[in-house]
């Protein structure tokens, strides 16, 4: 029996070690709603035992290689006894116990699928990471994910995407998607198993994961009154080329996804030109790549 009185969760590691151990001792503050912790070591170079941590409720499952960030959720969500699953980066930390009224808020509307909160900023706390957004369409690819926004950064497609950008205050709002950092979601949506899109690697998987989600008649919901403070980056140390392959290679399944075959089209031209300029630019500049 899944049980709904507490929840699982679920962390995926990848060169985070050093973050973890704060994350862990943090989850004390809703340590009441806590059934399990679940850390999925995505990273084989690093060494993750139960002794780094002083929690009886932790359970480690180790990939012999990186399999990306989708299908490391994914295992981490077939393994849970709760249906309801908090994803959280390793390299994030809960400060307050907000989320447990988060969590009592999911439970009490049927119909809400995925819930998350603010994003703040470690470095200087009274800054938010944006993590709220609009469905992306054409205009904010072309916009939002190429370096177009550098040019125009204050245009109307960058600032419809961005939910923050025009919802300032505290009051729980109905959204498109949130942030794959700070993720509460249930297992089971239609009594079948809610599964990320394993052919993302890196990056976009979590927009993918709430747009599936509200297509099957849930709803996404940013409640800015839970909170997580984010050091942003943690996980990534990866050489540019690298990271920017999955960016890109991420994008053009997304939109193919999500938009049209004319639109797809033309942003996958767009978006190998970039790449290729942008990987140019920094091979000029003798930075390292893989």
């Amino acid at each position: 029996m899944k049980s709904d009185k507490k929840l699982t969760i679920v962390i995926i590691n990848y060169n985070s070690i050093k973050f973890l151990k704060t994350l862990v001792k943090s989850t004390r503050e809703i340590d009441n709603i806590i059934e399990e912790i679940i850390i999925i070591n995505n990273d084989p170079r690093e060494k993750i035992t139960k002794k780094l941590f002083k929690n009886k409720k932790i359970t480690i499952y180790k990939n012999k290689k990186n399999i990306g960030f989708a299908k490391a959720v994914n295992q981490g969500i077939k393994k849970t006894k709760n249906n309801f699953i908090l994803l959280l980066n390793p390299d994030t930390k809960i400060i307050d116990n907000s989320i447990i009224k988060m969590f009592n808020s999911i439970k009490k509307k049927k119909r809400w699928g995925i819930i998350g909160g603010k994003i703040k900023q470690y470095k200087n706390n009274k800054k938010n990471y944006l993590t709220a957004t609009s469905k992306p369409t054409f205009f904010t690819g072309l916009f939002e994910f190429t370096n177009l926004k550098k040019l125009f950064p204050n245009n109307i497609f960058t600032n419809k995407f961005w939910i923050e950008n025009r919802h300032k205050n505290n009051k729980t709002i109905e959204v498109d998607s949130l942030c794959g950092a700070f993720l509460l979601f249930r297992k089971y949506l239609n009594k079948k198993i809610n599964l990320f899109d394993k052919k993302y690697f890196l990056y976009l998987e979590d927009i993918d994961f709430c747009l599936n989600t509200k297509q099957k008649g849930y709803k996404v919901i940013y409640y800015p009154k839970s909170k997580i403070e984010h050091y942003g980056g943690g996980s990534n140390n990866s050489k540019y080329n690298t990271v920017l392959k999955h960016w890109y290679k991420s994008r053009k399944y997304f939109f193919k996804k999500h938009t049209n075959i004319i639109s797809s089209a033309i942003l996958n031209i767009i978006f190998d030109t970039t790449k290729n300029l942008l990987s140019l630019y920094h091979y000029i500049k003798n930075e390292p790549a893989e």
